[in-house]
């Protein structure tokens, strides 16, 4: 397809489509299970606070994502992405209320963290401590809405002025953008998730945070390219895109799987107290069962479904595995949270279902609100035709 051919119909998301109603479902649904997260806080404030980081640290492990992924399309100067682009783009508008979402957390923090109280962790309070956990959570937001501005918002830019210095700079702002990107997911994962237990530590903690959440942003992606096609957008896309995309979450599968088992590895080998505590609240009671289930349900079903050429060029099979990936992705964040709420017992109920719909649905709100407001397509990008002409 030539650029000249792409109507209006290819770029810009009709407001009276149906898509905007399933934001309005979104919605409605958001508000309600911000209701019930309310009353659960009045009901078990631990319970509450506990699923409240959950399901925070789902909403950011998305919106960082779509960071990553921007940022590697323009490090790479990568020529096949650029009609994609957008969606990757409007993940990382979620990262702004993410900033907003922390001060729950900031103010729970003596019930999810036991450094916040405990007198016997003195030798690293230097580190762990309230004010400091608060200023380097400010900083990592700092340093994401710094590429945000820097690399992001100059892509929209571009739409209404065809300026080729704007694609020179979002690529050095990029290649910088990662280097900063990967400290500080690092950073966040650490103090946010692996504190919650502050007498156990992994150097590779904050790999594997990272690993989940590019698989997960990668499937929300699709998803939401899946739900464009079908209503008659984004048809520049051909198989090979698809292709791509589904290589691409695949292989970044088969990395978390990595990672995650050399965590073990290194853990049962070295066979440190200190460092096998991890596992073994993991095999006690229910968690048990969990912990069996996530390798099986992270890594070998999607292997499985995704191996063959055909199912990674099928949007129908990527879509149901995205959607698959999306839970498994919470089911892992959810065998590294909830063990310091319930070491006997796996709690699942319904705030732990509401948590997941809580976080999906505000991402969809915000990622349709923004794909509604601006080309679908980066109209004046150098490298869109030879995108569209993308093959294998």
């Amino acid at each position: 397809m030539n650029i000249t051919n792409i109507s209006e119909a290819h770029v810009y998301i009709n407001p009276e489509d149906r898509i905007h109603k399933l934001k309005t479902i979104a919605l409605v649904l958001f508000v309600l299970t911000s209701a019930h997260f309310v009353i659960s806080f009045l009901a078990s404030p631990k319970h509450a606070l506990f699923n409240y980081l959950l399901s925070f640290s789902n909403t950011m492990s998305l919106a960082l994502a779509g960071l990553f992924w921007t940022l590697v399309h323009h490090a790479t100067k990568a020529h096949w992405s650029v009609v994609i682009r957008r969606i990757s783009e409007s993940f990382t508008f979620v990262i702004p209320f993410g900033l907003l979402l922390t001060i729950p957390l900031f103010l729970g923090l003596d019930v999810l963290y036991t450094w916040s109280h405990d007198h016997h962790l003195q030798h690293k309070a230097l580190y762990l401590n309230d004010v400091f956990f608060i200023l380097r959570t400010i900083f990592y937001f700092s340093i994401w809405l710094l590429i945000y501005f820097k690399v992001v918002k100059p892509s929209y830019k571009q739409d209404q002025v065809e300026d080729l210095s704007i694609t020179q700079n979002m690529w050095k702002w990029s290649c910088i953008g990662l280097v900063l990107f990967g400290f500080t997911i690092s950073f966040a994962a650490i103090d946010w998730l692996m504190t919650l237990d502050p007498h156990w530590f992994s150097t590779i903690f904050g790999v594997y945070y990272f690993a989940g959440s590019i698989v997960a942003g990668l499937a929300a992606m699709i998803l939401i390219i899946s739900l464009l096609k079908k209503h008659g957008y984004l048809q520049v896309l051909n198989e090979n895109h698809l292709h791509d995309l589904g290589k691409l979450l695949f292989g970044m599968n088969v990395f978390w799987a990595y990672i995650a088992f050399s965590q073990y590895l290194l853990i049962w080998y070295g066979n440190i107290p200190e460092e096998t505590i991890f596992f073994h609240k993991r095999t006690v009671g229910s968690w048990n069962e969990a912990s069996l289930f996530l390798p099986l349900g992270h890594f070998l079903i999607p292997f499985m479904v995704l191996l063959s050429r055909s199912a990674k060029r099928n949007i129908t099979i990527l879509s149901l595995a995205s959607i698959w990936l999306l839970l498994m992705h919470y089911v892992d964040l959810y065998w590294l949270i909830m063990p310091n709420f319930s070491p006997e017992k796996a709690p699942l109920g319904l705030l732990e279902v509401c948590g997941w719909v809580w976080s999906l649905s505000l991402v969809f709100i915000i990622v349709i609100k923004i794909l509604g407001k601006h080309p679908l397509i980066p109209l004046k990008d150098p490298q869109l035709q030879v995108s569209l002409e993308h093959h294998q």
